[in-house]
């Protein structure tokens, strides 16, 4: 790596650039910048050592220009992480929906059961199926803004899980236990998804649902609870999980 690539490459991990696009367009246009500044000092006679310091003199601190990117760039920065966030939510939302009404159906064929009806419904369930996003995609975003600290990761899902608790009980005061307990664990299992052992995030679907069966009985008919409600929400925090990598994928690829 060169002088000049070790300049950018600081500048561009400090700037916050809203999206790898932007951050090649800037590298870019920095390492343009540099080569000039290189060129022009070897016009003078310096050579490779004094060019490059010639260089980081007349360029200034990488903080310092980092820092003045990320203001500019703030709205956009701004903006494109509302729309992103948007996205993630939008798109976790119908997967869940799928799966969920995919596991149903499929229970309603082994149970004699009507599918027309079984999906005609799904719509009742819309706090359900809110709750699991919120519960996974909070302690995503949690991850994404305290990486370094578990602790500080679980604030953001138990501040809105309080707050979900609240409009749950205002709402839907009697059927307000079933998406808390679905949004516990869908969180439970994005941080269980990232330890080293496999599979062992099953067991985040799983104890949430049974504290509330022990505490409140079964909250639905039967046999559905809590078996098929935690089939649905373990396929369920799989297709988020695939969902958030390919989030990464496409929207948070380092900028080179």
């Amino acid at each position: 790596m060169t002088h000049s690539d070790r300049i950018v490459s600081r500048v561009i991990s400090l700037a916050r650039l809203p999206g790898s696009k932007r951050g090649r367009e800037v590298a870019k246009e920095l390492r343009a910048h540099l080569d000039d500044l290189a060129e022009e000092a070897r016009s003078q006679g310096y050579d490779e050592e004094g060019a490059a310091r010639i260089v980081r003199m007349r360029f200034g601190e990488p903080e310092e220009i980092a820092a003045a990117f990320a203001s500019v760039y703030a709205p956009e920065r701004w903006a494109t992480r509302i729309l992103q966030s948007a996205i993630l939510l939008a798109s976790s939302t119908l997967a869940v929906m799928v799966v969920v009404g995919t596991v149903q159906s499929i229970a309603a064929v082994f149970s004699s059961g009507s599918i027309v009806s079984t999906l005609r419904a799904l719509h009742q369930e819309s706090f359900g199926f809110a709750a699991i996003t919120a519960g996974y995609c909070s302690l995503y975003a949690g991850e994404r803004l305290f990486p370094a600290s578990l602790a500080k990761a679980v604030l953001p899902s138990v501040a809105l899980g309080l707050c979900l608790a609240a409009l749950f009980v205002c709402l839907i005061p009697q059927q307000a236990v079933l998406p808390l307990a679905a949004f516990a664990c869908a969180a439970c299992a994005r941080l269980l998804q990232r330890r080293a052992i496999s599979f062992l995030w099953f067991a985040g679907t799983a104890l949430p649902l049974l504290i509330a069966w022990v505490l409140f009985g079964r909250l639905i008919p039967c046999w559905q609870f809590p078996c098929l409600v935690w089939i649905g929400l373990t396929i369920s925090c799989k297709a988020l999980q695939e969902i958030v990598r390919l989030f990464e994928r496409v929207f948070m690829l380092p900028a080179h």
